[in-house]
């Protein structure tokens, strides 16, 4: 939680420093807030690349990003369910060619070397089931465990940008805060997070009970959102001031809809290796997911909208 202004002239300690000091204890509250939520973001998405990896077994490739990986191994575990397929059809042609022998011997008509074709074709039959049903089993599970993984990477992504707004009382310790948050967090998961169809071709995140979807009356009965049960969690402990911080400090809005960073303080950068690390520091604190489409789409913006102040300065 960032302190503000207002906070430290609510305190007794604090509200005899002057103007310039409660400014400077503003700024490094508002950069250490920002650098937590960066890093907890980074630890979310190595411990998801670590799921994926024990589900499929696949490894990661480099600097590849986390949705890359996530498609790759998609792709992969797609390609052993057309080996399955193949399986399925031999089975088939197995069984066909098992019932002509059984068949031509129970007419008497079977010789030494149809009954021993006979055999062989039963022999050749239980092999290729039990490959076919050792592939499938596995085929199966790995699918079931990746999609588990996909479905945490996308509930932690909704729970990271739910808690990045949250104004917690000045005076709750920044270690009770983290475990209140990690408490809160925990209750709403277990309240059987679902995606559902939003009615306009995408997914949204839903949260059911009893079989229905858990509704806000404060919102005219729409799917209660991660960050709204998040947020009722914290109020009932007492934790939470009155609102929730506005997110996107210094962002507006262009004609085309795009946000537009031009009052980004990129004045402590030196490089311009610094100044993209500003930008996605405060990209992180607007909710947006590190490693996403969504991100990497904000921060080419960012950097556009920047450009005569990164310009001026050296590559590193």
């Amino acid at each position: 939680m960032a302190l503000t202004i207002d906070l430290l002239n609510a305190n007794a300690t604090s509200a005899g420093l002057t103007d310039e000091q409660k400014n400077v204890i503003v700024e490094m509250s508002q950069n250490d807030e920002k650098t937590v939520i960066g890093q907890k973001t980074g630890e979310i998405y190595g411990g998801l690349d670590a799921d994926i990896l024990a589900a499929s077994g696949i490894a990661k490739n480099g600097t590849e990003k986390t949705y890359d990986y996530a498609k790759r191994v998609i792709g992969e575990i797609k390609g052993q369910a057309g080996n399955a397929a193949e399986l399925q059809s031999k089975v088939s042609e197995l069984e066909k060619e098992k019932t002509r022998l059984e068949s031509v011997i129970a007419k008497g008509g079977g010789d030494a070397e149809t009954k021993r074709q006979l055999e062989q074709s039963k022999a050749d039959l239980a092999n290729v089931t039990k490959q076919f049903t050792g592939l499938q089993t596995k085929f199966d599970k790995e699918r079931a465990d990746h999609e588990k993984a996909l479905f945490g990477i996308r509930i932690d992504g909704e729970f990271a940008k739910a808690t990045a707004g949250l104004k917690f009382k000045a005076d709750i310790p920044v270690s009770a805060v983290s475990v209140l948050t990690e408490q809160a967090i925990a209750k709403v998961k277990a309240m059987n997070p679902e995606f559902i169809d939003d009615g306009n071709g995408g997914k949204t995140l839903a949260f059911m009970e009893n079989g229905a979807v858990k509704r806000n009356p404060a919102t005219g009965l729409k799917p209660f959102t991660a960050a709204e049960l998040v947020e009722m969690e914290l109020s009932s402990m007492g934790v939470l001031e009155t609102g929730r911080k506005q997110t996107g400090a210094g962002t507006d809005k262009s004609e085309h809809g795009h946000d537009v960073h031009t009052s980004t303080d990129l004045s402590g950068a030196r490089t311009q290796d610094e100044a993209h690390e500003i930008l996605a520091k405060q990209l992180m604190a607007e909710g947006k997911i590190n490693g996403s489409k969504e991100f990497e789409d904000a921060m080419n913006q960012a950097w556009k909208d920047n450009w005569e102040t990164i310009k001026r300065l050296p590559t590193r």
